[in-house]
């Protein structure tokens, strides 16, 4: 017997700062079974928070 799957995805769009013109759209993919799903979902949501662009300042990176 095959098992339940549930997910979630989320779009970010984030634009190119030299050129506004410009955007990178990335996709962030939770795939768990069924019963994993409501204990990761928070997991996952806290990590969707943490994305951000790169700035090259360093800043957010780990030391």
């Amino acid at each position: 017997m095959g098992r339940c799957w549930d997910g979630a995805q989320v779009y970010l769009s984030m634009l190119d700062i030299a050129d506004p013109r410009k955007r990178s759209v990335i996709r962030l993919v939770l795939t768990a079974t069924a019963s994993q799903h409501p204990t990761v979902l928070d997991d996952f949501r806290d990590f969707v928070r943490t994305v951000r662009p790169d700035t090259g300042t360093g800043a957010g990176t780990a030391s």
